[in-house]
């Protein structure tokens, strides 16, 4: 009885055993083929050559520099282990930094991994010879990314850096991976699409230990597309020595395109060495003051009170206002630059010797709202939209503002210190220039550019907007501000060459107390039928009509000898 239940049992079994084989090899057999198939091949990435990145004139600001970088390729090898100790001594490096490399970029078997890139050729001949020593080495060409404008274009170009997880997690559908090097700041990274080109890759086949058996496909790397800047590296390049030992920005501009000519932030950094090291650093390298820079305007905000004033008809060229120094409202008063007094005071005059009474006494005249309408008019409080990432808006306050967050009311005097830019007013400097070139275009809004062609394509949109502003009042505040260089009582009037007529205004702007007063000089050239608009601005610089107007001065001059290449 007992031999008979044990025959059923195994009949049983083996019943179920062959029915879980058929299922197993027939049934399931496709879905096990492709896992087999899936197994056992293999994708291995080949990065493409980045794009070149040019100025207008075709001159090389980012480039592709061979480097070397030394491989293993672990299936290859006879002892990891041994050929790591080995290599340290030929290179001089640490082994523990060889270790190190491996461990982070071992991927698989077959995979060359990257032991140490940036190595000299000396030391990569001599790896070379020795290849038959240490199985599994390789000797690969890098291409490295170089800038040989270094600090001068940083802002503008920006830098290169692996993909971080929040960007993987972003781009990922786009064809990046992990370990891609994406454009971290400035053209870079708004262009990386275009410059990076499409990556390459081989299918290979490996056996069941992860060995590579056989290369199945291989495809060719396709190089990124060539990137070509408005700025012009020679202009760039004399603007940054001038700046390179100050805090500051400076913008060159053509008013009629829109065309970044020269865009110069400082303190800068080299876009060849790490900058990890320059994020805490006090000074901010890294920050591009002519977008991301946010201060007070001074004095040239008297331009966009000038002309709300005629405009409304508050004011002519005749109104005048009497300056002793002082101006008294309410149980305030507010000084003139020129404590003892300009006098009588009219537009022109006013501009000229940028006189803080004059302006007092129209903004209290026209109000805050009127104000307001027009300097938003003018793209203050809003972005240009210039290409580059970061870009600030700048502030521009309002009575609904300062009764909402400050819980304050709007009083005369916040208008009349607002009337000669400062107060809560903030602006960038690319905003200032954009001003200044509605002054010289003869009331066009533009937007300001500096991608030029992608592929060798131009790709240039002149944006601008016709303001509704009258010439005449625009002729009249441009006489004011060619007299800030030209006339004896100017406060430009280190500006002034005999090579090129210049017209401007200077500004002055409070920060904190104990500190030097922030420094602009902003305007155009020349003077009649303008083709550069400018600003230069300088943290705590004193004056603008000193540091500022003198830089301006020797850019211009250096714009009017080369311009015909521009």
């Amino acid at each position: 009885m007992r031999i008979k239940v044990l025959n059923v049992i195994f009949i049983i079994l083996f019943i179920l055993l062959t029915s879980f084989l058929y299922y197993l090899q027939v049934v399931k057999y496709p879905f096990y083929e492709n896992l087999s198939y899936r197994n056992s091949i293999r994708l291995l990435n080949i990065p493409a050559p980045r794009g070149i990145i040019y100025d207008r004139n075709n001159n090389v600001v980012a480039e592709n520099e061979l480097s070397f970088g030394v491989f293993i390729v672990p299936q290859e090898a006879e002892d990891v282990d041994i050929e790591i100790i080995e290599l340290s001594k030929i290179l001089n490096v640490p082994e523990s930094l060889l270790r190190r490399n491996y461990k982070r970029n071992y991927y698989a078997p077959f995979a060359p991994c990257e032991l140490i890139r940036d190595v000299s050729k000396d030391k990569a001949i001599l790896v070379e010879e020795l290849k038959l020593d240490l199985p599994g080495v390789l000797v690969k060409e890098i291409p490295l990314r170089s800038y040989p404008y270094k600090e001068a274009f940083a802002h503008v170009v920006g830098y290169m850096g692996k993909i971080d997880k929040r960007e993987l997690d972003i781009l990922k559908s786009y064809g990046y991976n992990v370990r891609d090097l994406i454009g971290k700041d400035g053209v870079e990274r708004v262009s990386d699409n275009s410059l990076r080109g499409k990556n390459g890759g081989m299918q290979i086949q490996v056996d069941s230990r992860g060995r590579q058996a056989k290369i199945l496909n291989f495809k060719k790397p396709t190089k990124g597309k060539t990137v070509s800047l408005t700025l012009d590296a020679g202009l760039q390049d004399f603007i940054w020595n001038m700046m390179k030992r100050r805090k500051g920005a400076a913008i060159f501009m053509d008013p009629d395109t829109g065309e970044i000519l020269s865009m110069v932030s400082s303190p800068s950094y080299d876009p060849n060495e790490s900058v990890v090291s320059l994020l805490n650093d006090q000074d901010f390298p890294l920050l591009n003051r002519c977008i991301m820079g946010q201060y007070p305007p001074g004095s040239l905000f008297k331009i966009v009170v000038s002309l709300v004033g005629l405009e409304s008809g508050r004011i002519n060229e005749v109104t005048t206002f009497t300056c002793n120094g002082i101006f008294n409202i309410g149980t305030g008063s507010f000084g003139c630059w020129n404590r003892d007094g300009h006098g009588d005071m009219v537009l022109e005059k006013a501009i000229t010797e940028s006189c803080n009474v004059y302006f007092y006494n129209v903004g209290v005249l026209l109000g805050v709202d009127r104000i307001y309408e027009y300097a938003r008019y003018f793209g203050f409080g809003r972005r240009t939209n210039i290409e580059l990432f970061g870009e600030a808006k700048g502030f521009f306050p309002s009575k609904m503002w300062k009764r909402l967050y400050k819980k304050e009311s709007w009083y005369a005097g916040d208008t009349a210190n607002l009337s000669i830019g400062q107060g809560y007013l903030l602006v960038t400097p690319l905003q200032i220039v954009r001003m200044m070139s509605v002054m010289a275009n003869g009331g066009e809004l533009i937007q300001p550019h500096i991608l030029k062609k992608i592929a060798g394509v131009d790709i240039t949109t002149h944006r601008k907007r016709k303001l509704k502003i009258k010439q005449e009042n625009i002729e009249l505040v441009k006489k004011g501000l060619r007299g800030v260089v030209e006339d004896r009582d100017g406060t430009g009037y280190r500006a002034w060459s005999s090579r090129v007529s210049v017209s401007g205004k200077t500004g002055s702007s409070q920060t904190q107390e104990g500190l030097k007063t922030h420094a602009w000089f902003a305007g155009f050239a020349p003077s009649e039928n303008p083709e550069i608009s400018f600003v230069v601005f300088l943290e705590h610089g004193g004056s603008g009509g000193d540091f500022p107007a003198l830089i301006a001065k020797k850019a211009i001059e250096y714009w009017h000898r080369h311009k015909d290449r521009l």
